[in-house]
């Protein structure tokens, strides 16, 4: 048997999100439409596969990668912080005041 974890991160990023919004769900259901996304698109982060699930559809043909984009930013928004390097970070902190 093989084993898919980038699935099973995504399937458990969905129960934790359905349980943290108190949302019934049917486990076999959550991850047949996981395993859907994952086996009909070469996606292979788990937050993009989560966020695909919980639009609630399988994958369809029109689904195309800025349709997962936004699904992800839909359901798991990155903060612009993330995204400074470090080096930008370090030079802001030793930035002076000048008034």
């Amino acid at each position: 048997m093989q084993r898919y974890s980038t699935v099973d991160m995504a399937v458990t990023m969905v129960f934790e999100n359905f349980e943290a919004n108190h949302i019934t769900y049917d486990e076999k259901s959550v991850v047949n439409r996981v395993y859907s996304w994952y086996s009909h698109s070469d996606v292979t982060d788990p937050e993009i596969l989560a966020a695909c699930a919980l639009m609630g559809k399988d994958w369809f043909p029109g689904a195309d990668y800025d349709y997962m984009l936004a699904a992800r930013n839909w359901w798991f928004p990155q903060s612009p912080e993330e995204n400074i390097p470090i080096w930008e970070i370090e030079a802001a902190q030793r930035d002076t005041m000048w008034w």
